[in-house]
């Protein structure tokens, strides 16, 4: 057995050797979708399936809060002290849980202010997580004590980028928020926590607060052996009901309690899109293998006198089927080997354009082991796949036909004949699925482009301005520091306007409960506030519909002013006319440094703005003076004449020359957050599938071309006949296109029904068009059945040059 094994892979070697270009084209297709699909698993096994250093990371679930009355996924999954404390002590799913609260941190040095994503992180954090650190310690017991020495740990990227990896750094004091604390440890390279540059022991607390607010922790559990996501999230619910019993507001009226995994709580939706991608490589692979099953088929035609010769010198069909499998083996091998190299190319391609944000922290993206061995598994696979048929129809073959076939007339006979026919018809089926995802992706990334977003987003410098909390608390704190800012920033060359800002557009707003006088309504009237400067409507070029903005003047003064958007108007005022009618906004007065009586004249109505992402629709929204008070995120919009980046660096001089203790963050221009946020995860989707949808016309192309071409080859007696009979070139160019086109067109007609079905599949990641659009599944078969009939051309036109003398004697 050994010894035929050892025979056939040396004369397969060299029989492969002798058809380089059959076997090179062979490889290639291969390692096409072996490569794609060996990048693409990568990601997948890296994102999805080992994501975390954290051991039984599967079991680590999160809690999380959903409003039913709305059909977004998702809802409210960090709780006050309060509910931390009986959520994690009172529920029977968790086997323990910890709780963690992100906050900015500020660094100060002799260099300036930084800042840093912190972490507030509870009791016995590192040891639930089991990750020891790099160097020192992690935090213990006795840091979690009231009057303990305040310590922290650093994060192991921070470290290198920041510090320059210093070990000399350890068990050195830092001013962090004004606070002196000790650095104990610096954790591995792949614990990165809540994706924070540092860790800070805190122990929740009842009624705590942070900056004024409530302190919210995210909560995290290792959940109990045998325990399901239903019955966790029944357990919770009991729980959950009496917390909304207890705090009515802090709950929806309607909602369910949802346990999510880690890694779900982290990549989300996305996963929905490498999946997508998953299949559309899957397909692609499919394609291929069909490709080099139609190239063993012809060339196992063009062998049936070899095979019929040994076969009469005893070779058995076993052996016969053994030979062209371990034929096939090396086909495979070789694209699996040329599939790891592309994988390998691909993976640094893939990784350069997954949308930032959206993937562990903790994930390094890279081959392995494991996708090592899906390469192999997937080669093995293919090489049954496209090798067995061909073995099987070779060894079936009658020794006495084959001894004394001529070949005159035939096309391979018609078993294989059948057989390449129904591999293109699949290969185009697959192709037009490819394909019409690809444009429904397409269509929905342009519709999403097409949005208008009610403001104009270029030219547009960011910067988030955390203010050091315990020198900026009031409103007359926070314009000391606003006021000679804009004015200093507007002084700079190449500045248009600059504003002040608590939000960044077009991203939501401050949410508030709102009354407006001589209303009357059932349900509680909410709408989105921003806190903003005079310029704020000029820098981003908001349009007023009526009425006017603010003036300096009144900005510095804090007058009870307000601007509305129309959304705001047509549902709140419906047809009466705002203007001069007072607003109610009541989280003005909730906030830590509250204005007291918070009602606020209409001064203007503004075209509505993107104001809840792209996708949804606009909530009623309203801006007031940012000198109303001091509470609130705050930051600064700056419209530049030309490249805004090149602006940062003045900026960043302004900011610091009006306070050094200030830091910058969450910088950039708008246009880079919009394709951030919106853009960048519906483009990773859509460039992946089109670029492999493209491969698989490319390969379905030659598919055709090639069955088209080898059948014409080997009807080329009959087509000699027929043109000495009479028949003209183009008699013979219809006779060939009409043969291509009927498998053409059969393969498009079970492609769209295909298509129907797997639309639904991809429906959650359009947007602005339907799974079933009508001008997508027009077009894309048209263009499919004009490449097909471009195939059949080619090769029909060659026929049409045959001398019938020559294919009168043609063998």
């Amino acid at each position: 057995m050994l010894e035929s094994l050892g025979s056939d892979l040396r004369f397969g070697a060299r029989t492969l050797w002798k058809n380089r270009a059959f076997s090179a084209i062979a490889i290639i297709t291969l390692a096409l979708g072996v490569g794609a699909s060996s990048a693409i698993f990568s990601v997948i096994d890296n994102i999805l399936l080992e994501p975390f250093p954290y051991p039984a990371a599967q079991r680590l679930m999160s809690l999380v809060i959903h409003d039913t009355d709305l059909s977004n996924p998702g809802g409210r999954g960090a709780f006050t002290g309060a509910e931390f404390l009986d959520y994690s002590t009172q529920n029977h799913v968790f086997e323990n849980a910890i709780g963690m609260a992100q906050t900015d941190v500020l660094y100060t040095s002799g260099e300036g202010t930084e800042r840093f994503v912190g972490m507030l992180i509870t009791p016995n954090t590192f040891e639930f997580l089991g990750v020891q650190p790099l160097l020192g310690r992690a935090a213990q017991t006795a840091d979690y004590q009231p009057g303990a020495p305040p310590t922290f740990v650093l994060r192991y990227k921070t470290w290198v980028s920041r510090f320059s990896s210093d070990p000399s750094i350890l068990n050195k004091n830092f001013t962090l928020n004004g606070v002196s604390r000790t650095l104990v440890g610096i954790m591995p390279p792949r614990f990165a926590w809540g994706d924070a540059d540092m860790w800070i022991p805190q122990t929740p607390v009842r009624g705590e607060t942070f900056n004024g607010f409530p302190l919210y922790w995210f909560m995290l559990g290792r959940v109990r052996p045998g325990v399901t996501k239903d019955q966790g999230a029944a357990d919770f619910a009991v729980l959950a009901t009496q917390q909304a019993t207890q705090h009515p507001t802090d709950y929806p009226k309607h909602f369910s309690v949802q346990l999510i995994s880690l890694a779900d709580g982290v990549v989300g939706q996305f996963r929905a899109t490498l999946f997508i991608v998953l299949a559309a490589v899957g397909l692609l692979l499919l394609i291929g293998c069909g490709n080099v099953a139609n190239l063993l088929l012809a060339r196992a035609t063009t062998r049936e006198k070899e095979f019929a010769v040994r076969a009469a010198l005893g070779a058995g069909r076993r052996r016969l089927i053994q030979q062209l499998l371990v034929e096939s083996m090396l086909l495979a091998i070789g694209g699996a080997l040329f599939g790891a190299l592309l994988a390998w190319a691909g993976l640094k391609g893939l990784i350069a354009i997954i949308p930032p944000n959206i993937i562990p922290a903790e994930s390094v993206i890279r081959m392995n082991g494991a996708v090592l061995l899906f390469t192999l598994a997937v080669a093995v696979l293919t090489a049954l796949i496209f090798g067995l048929a061909p073995a099987l129809q070779a060894s079936r073959r009658n020794l006495n036909d084959s001894l004394r076939d001529s070949s005159k007339g035939t096309s391979g006979g018609s078993s294989h004949a059948n057989i390449r026919n129904a591999v293109i018809v699949f290969e185009v089926a697959l192709s037009l699925t490819l394909l019409i995802g690809a444009g429904l992706l397409m269509r929905s990334f342009a519709a999403l482009h097409e949005v208008k977003l009610g403001l104009r987003p270029d030219h547009i410098l960011v910067a988030r301005l955390p203010l050091p909390q315990d020198r900026y608390k009031s409103a007359a704190q926070v314009a000391g520091f606003f006021r000679p800012l804009l004015q200093r920033l507007n002084s700079l060359p190449g500045v248009v306007s600059a504003t002040e800002t608590s939000t960044l557009p077009p991203y939501g707003g401050i949410p508030s409960d709102i009354e407006i006088p001589g209303k009357v309504h059932n349900q509680t009237w909410t709408s989105l506030f921003q806190l903003c400067s005079e310029q704020y409507f000029a820098v981003l070029r908001i349009q007023f519909l009526r009425g006017r903005g603010f003036t300096e003047s009144e900005v510095n003064n804090a007058r009870k002013l307000v601007v509305i958007n129309q959304t705001f108007q047509r549902k709140y005022f419906g047809d009466e006319d705002p203007i001069g009618k007072r607003i109610h906004i009541l989280q003005l007065e909730k906030f830590p440094d509250p204005k007291p009586d918070a009602w606020y004249e209409v001064i203007g109505i503004v075209d509505d703005v993107k104001n809840h992402g792209l996708q949804d629709p606009i909530e009623p929204e309203t801006w007031v003076p940012y000198t109303v008070t001091g509470s609130a995120q705050r930051g600064v919009l700056v419209r530049t004449a030309g490249d805004p980046m090149l602006m940062m660096n003045a900026m960043r001089q302004e900011i610091w020359g009006t306070d050094r203790s200030v830091a910058l963050t969450f910088t950039g221009t708008m246009e880079d957050f919009i394709n951030s946020f919106s853009y960048s995860q519906p483009r990773f989707g859509f460039l992946l599938v089109t670029v492999f949808a493209l491969v698989g016309v490319i390969l379905v192309s030659i598919g055709v071309y090639s069955v088209i071409a080898y059948t014409t080859a080997r009807r080329t007696h009959e087509i000699g006949i027929r043109m000495a009979l009479g028949a003209n070139g183009g008699d013979v160019q219809r006779l060939v296109i009409r043969t291509g086109l009927r498998l053409v067109a059969l393969g498009i007609i079970i492609g769209l029904c295909v298509s129907f079905v797997l639309a639904r599949l991809i429906a959650s990641q359009l947007w602005g068009v339907s799974a079933h659009d009508p001008l997508t599944l027009v077009v894309v078969p048209f263009l499919l059945f004009i490449i097909g009939v471009l195939a059949c051309w080619i090769p029909a036109r060659r026929a049409t040059h045959v001398n019938p003398v020559i294919a009168l004697r043609y063998e």
